[in-house]
């Protein structure tokens, strides 16, 4: 049976993959993103397929639960993810997918409690890999499971992913699929040769990332951004940077993709911001569309739609206002 595992590139992603590889060994694995989904999974030729950690964005979401509908015929497919979508979609992805699990949690975790009695106990370090990588760590399953381990280790262990695939030997999906079937067959991400090295080089770079954020990153109302393709590589915390040097509740990281689109990546340290949504309304609002987690998101628009971005963005914020 020919199974196909698509999954996101990060480090969530690349941890649930690794469960799903953990659970169908022989299987292929294919990185993808929302923006590409559709066409991906259109495309994959499989009796079986495991989703993991890929949103749906609102304007696609029709189409690609269709897509599912259809493909579910004849395929078996699992879906994890921790995205939200509306409930009548998600009502009919429960009907006619083998697994639709949803949660708040990382994907990781949602993979790895669907298939924990079909794969090694010891695989949960995966999970927690993913969970702390992606900001979900404090779920009850993960925070009952991390006391069973050394969680030093394994806070070391997904820093060594998190950061190690920001450098350029390991940023190409040929070496983080390496990493995905590392993490599979048992070993660790620091058994990866040039990967702890690499994570450390990274360290160092964000440490000179902060001083480049602090003369170049503008503010617009209360949006702090920074524009510069040679960051594409730390959009996260070039983001986060943005908002912290110009005392912005969000941060912008603006990368100008091949000339005909940008990619905005957005972060917010206010745990009362809808950053997602507003992502997806003021994307949606300029031709482009946008979606994450709730502090940290994306978003993809027309290249000369950016200030018209900035002023949709503004204007939610307003509504949200800061909380004293």
């Amino acid at each position: 049976m020919k199974t196909v595992i698509l999954t996101h590139p990060d480090s969530d992603g690349m941890c649930a993959g690794a469960v799903a590889l953990s659970r169908f060994p022989d299987a292929s694995i294919f990185f993808t993103k929302p923006v590409s989904f559709y066409n991906d999974l259109n495309s994959c030729e499989a009796d079986r397929i495991v989703i993991s950690d890929i949103a749906i964005p609102r304007r696609d979401t029709t189409d690609i639960v269709a897509l599912m509908q259809d493909r579910s015929k004849n395929t078996e497919i699992y879906y994890f993810d921790h995205h939200k979508i509306p409930e009548d979609a998600a009502q009919k992805l429960k009907n006619c997918l083998k697994a639709y699990v949803t949660g708040d949690a990382s994907a990781s975790e949602l993979i790895y409690r669907y298939f924990q009695k079909e794969i090694p106990k010891e695989r949960i370090w995966i999970a927690i890999y993913g969970a702390i990588a992606d900001y979900e760590k404090d779920t009850e399953f993960v925070e009952e499971r991390i006391r069973n381990w050394d969680a030093r280790a394994l806070y070391f262990e997904a820093a060594t992913i998190v950061l190690g695939i920001k450098d350029r030997n390991f940023d190409d999906y040929r070496s983080k699929r390496l990493i995905v079937k590392t993490l599979a067959k048992g070993d660790n991400p620091s058994d990866i040769p040039g990967l702890v090295a690499a994570a450390k080089r990274v360290v160092n770079a964000e440490f000179d990332l902060y001083d480049i954020v602090k003369k170049v990153a503008k503010k617009s109302g209360d949006i702090g951004y920074v524009k510069d393709a040679h960051l594409f590589g730390f959009r996260g915390p070039t983001a986060k940077f943005a908002g912290t040097v110009t005392g912005s509740r969000v941060g912008l990281s603006v990368y100008d993709r091949r000339g005909d689109h940008l990619d905005i990546t957005m972060r917010t340290g206010d745990p009362d911001i809808m950053l997602n949504e507003m992502a997806e309304d003021a994307g949606e609002a300029v031709g482009g569309s946008g979606g994450g987690h709730p502090q940290a998101c994306g978003a993809r628009i027309p290249i000369d739609a950016f200030e018209k971005f900035l002023k949709e963005l503004n204007k939610l914020l307003v509504k949200n206002p800061r909380k004293e």
